[in-house]
């Protein structure tokens, strides 16, 4: 572009005048073979069409949520939101035949932003106007089904509104992993800042091929996915999440058969392609042409970064496409990660110390009681991380681990309609010099030499004994002390009892797999008795999908401990499943 976007609809606008005809988004529907793709001219079109619809019945500034399943018809409504200066809310679509048991989450956001309208299939409408509570109960919403009569005639009908960069572009709903979703103020300013430090990060271009199954109501699944190919002009390949959940090798067959240069997804992606697609089926896949692939959104292991790249060393996967990164809904997307070509950098920390909040580097290859960390990037110039004591608000010394924060251009503009969190999350100053406002990501770790490294959450911390333990540790131990338990399936978290806290492990049974119960109760005692040194309180074996996820794979803790505690897991209690 020749002059410097306000927003992604002056980038669209300008890539469907000036590359009409180049491909945008292509959209695998079975997951392998069946695709509908869009040109930027064609998503123009399809934008104003929607964006004349909304102009008709809304004001600009009033918020429409998307109930849309991934796919093209989503892009088209996010992008027609933006065109009609409507502030988009991506949420996952309730089911239309299940909607008493999906709708929690959207009642949620609904009581919240009160959004003008709701954009949704036609199956959609007549389920929600079939139910008269439910009619009733969003009777604040004008309901606008967008899956029919999007015609030139009404495309012309659009007027361009003025938006500037600090217009609000979409509410992104926080995962809702460790407490209640809240809606993260999104600018366009935001937005153009960060896609820009990660294209330098990732190494885009105009050239570059990429894959994403990550869905669109999660930051990484729309902007690294949808929004970033739009802003440095590469076409995308995009497929349902849930067909790669039921089949992963269809990730890997996305990327070989299109020659992506960039795709990648949280660390449990990994696992899954590592221990579902068989050692036959490698034969079939080219990934040498994978120059990126990034691991985020959710702890990274080095040792699942090692099996993967052995696995699939014959394919022609290397080790150091691999590009971990940390970021958060709140930082916009991405916070640190890069430079492509470099392989992990990874620590062994003595485990006592972090125990203790200490950095104490193991020397090299003494791995006896440590933790082996992988560094997730470098911070960017324009940006400022200070590693913190959250008891006294001043910076940590080098070698103790703390709270991350984060200030510079990017950070979200705060919580919709709730000044008081905004203000504790977004407002931090260091108390020894007033340095802010800062992020208060929520995340501990620290920096060496450069490098930021994550050791955990604030709210997933565990502290037996005066010491630390995260419940990532712990899940990633009794994944692994039994072959009958799910990968991805596994919530640890604590409850408060006089005297200390007790250790709760929820675990979900493979199906396949038949075995008894106290087997595996025991063997998970041994493993984190072992590992972590903790006894565990309790544990319940529960069937799979019993543990509540967000839509990108990580578990909710704090409504999976809600439902332990008002006794409503499906406890697996046969001794055989």
């Amino acid at each position: 572009m020749t002059t410097v976007p306000n927003s992604m609809v002056d980038i669209l606008r300008w890539r469907a005048k000036n590359q009409p005809s180049r491909l945008a988004y292509r959209f695998l529907v079975d997951g392998e073979y069946a695709e509908v793709t869009l040109t930027y001219e064609e998503l123009d079109r399809r934008a104003r069409s929607i964006g004349a619809l909304l102009q008709s019945a809304a004001n600009p500034g009033d918020r429409a949520l998307l109930l849309l399943q991934p796919g093209l018809d989503f892009i088209v409504a996010y992008f027609g939101c933006l065109y009609a200066k409507i502030i988009a809310i991506p949420a996952y679509p309730p089911h239309p035949a299940r909607l008493e048991r999906t709708l929690p989450i959207i009642r949620s956001i609904n009581a919240d932003a009160r959004p003008a309208v709701a954009l949704l299939t036609s199956s959609l409408y007549d389920g929600f106007n079939s139910r008269p509570e439910i009619k009733e109960e969003f009777s604040n919403l004008k309901l606008l089904v967008t899956d029919n009569d999007l015609t030139d005639e009404r495309a012309d009908k659009w007027q361009p509104p003025a938006i500037g960069r600090n217009d609000i572009a979409f509410l992104q709903y926080t995962s809702g992993s460790t407490t209640l979703p809240k809606g993260v103020i999104v600018s366009h300013s935001d937005l153009l800042h960060n896609l820009e430090f990660i294209e330098k990060s990732f190494g885009l271009s105009a050239k570059s091929q990429t894959v994403f199954w990550l869905p669109p109501y999660h930051d990484m699944g729309l902007i690294g996915g949808i929004l970033q190919s739009l802003y440095t002009g590469y076409p995308v390949t995009l497929l349902p999440h849930l067909l790669f959940l039921q089949r992963p090798i269809r990730w890997l067959q996305a990327i070989s058969r299109f020659h992506a240069t960039c795709s990648g997804g949280p660390n449990f992606a990994y696992e899954l392609c590592i221990r579902k697609i068989k050692q036959e089926q490698i034969g079939l896949l080219d990934l040498s042409g994978w120059e990126v692939a990034f691991n985020g959104a959710e702890p990274v292991y080095n040792k699942t970064m090692d099996q993967f790249a052995d696995y699939f060393a014959p394919c022609g996967f290397r080790r150091e496409a691999f590009l971990p990164c940390y970021g958060l809904a709140e930082a916009t997307l991405m916070v640190a990660g890069g430079p492509k070509g470099r392989p992990p950098i990874v620590q062994h920390l003595v485990t006592a110390g972090i125990e203790q909040n200490k950095v104490i580097i193991s020397p090299a290859g003494n791995k006896d009681a440590t933790r082996t960390l992988v560094g997730c990037g470098q911070n960017r110039p324009d940006q400022k991380i200070r590693i913190v004591d959250i008891d006294t608000f001043t910076t940590c010394p080098s070698d103790q681990i703390g709270e991350i924060w984060v200030s510079g251009p990017g950070i979200a503009g705060g919580y919709w309609n709730k000044p008081s969190e905004s203000k504790i999350t977004f407002g931090a100053r260091l108390s020894s010099c007033n340095e802010g406002p800062f992020l208060r990501t929520g995340d501990v770790g620290f920096l060496h030499e450069g490098e930021l490294y994550i050791t955990g959450r604030l709210k997933n911390l565990i502290i037996s004994g005066g010491k630390n333990h995260y419940a990532h540790d712990i899940e990633w131990t009794v994944q692994r002390s039994h072959p009958a338990i799910r990968l991805a399936g596994c919530a640890v978290f604590s409850i408060n009892k006089a005297g200390g806290e007790d250790i709760i492990v929820v675990a979900e049974m493979e199906h396949k797999l038949i075995v008894k119960a106290e087997e595996v109760i025991k063997a998970i005692r041994q493993s984190i008795a072992i590992h972590h040194e903790l006894q565990v309180a309790d544990i319940k074996l529960i069937h799979p999908g019993g543990i509540p996820k967000t839509t990108s794979g990580k578990i909710r803790h704090f409504l999976c401990k809600n439902n332990y505690m008002a006794g409503a897991l499906e406890e697996i209690t046969c001794d055989q499943q």
